[in-house]
């Protein structure tokens, strides 16, 4: 599991809000630590979508959190103006990232979305 912290007010919220996530990053602890060096990543979504679905990334130096949640936040914009998938991004905080490994080598990763 990839934990998400931002630093408030002497303490550390554990999560970021999807909806507010460009602000969010500006106070990521380690925002720009690469914590995944593979160049392909797969994110599946299941929640709060009603078809699952899943995407690639790709990134030449491998993933930051930073790189992640931004992606990760477009992704949820992109899905939450289509019809069927209406629903609010601001009321999503993404509290964690659960990164696995395939059997064949590939990472995958799913994420932990409360609202």
């Amino acid at each position: 599991m990839l934990p998400l912290q931002i630093p408030v007010d002497g303490g550390i919220i554990p999560w970021v809000n999807i909806g507010k996530a460009n602000e969010d990053i500006l106070n990521l602890l380690d925002a720009d630590e690469v914590v995944i060096p593979e160049h392909e990543i797969t994110v599946s979504i299941d929640h709060p979508i009603t078809t699952p679905t899943s995407f690639n990334l790709y990134s030449s130096i491998g993933f930051s959190r930073k790189l992640l949640l931004i992606e990760i936040r477009e992704k949820f914009l992109a899905l939450s103006k289509i019809a069927e998938e209406s629903f609010d991004i601001f009321v999503l905080d993404l509290v964690a990232l659960d990164v696995y490994q395939t059997n064949s080598g590939k990472i995958e990763i799913t994420l932990d979305i409360d609202f």
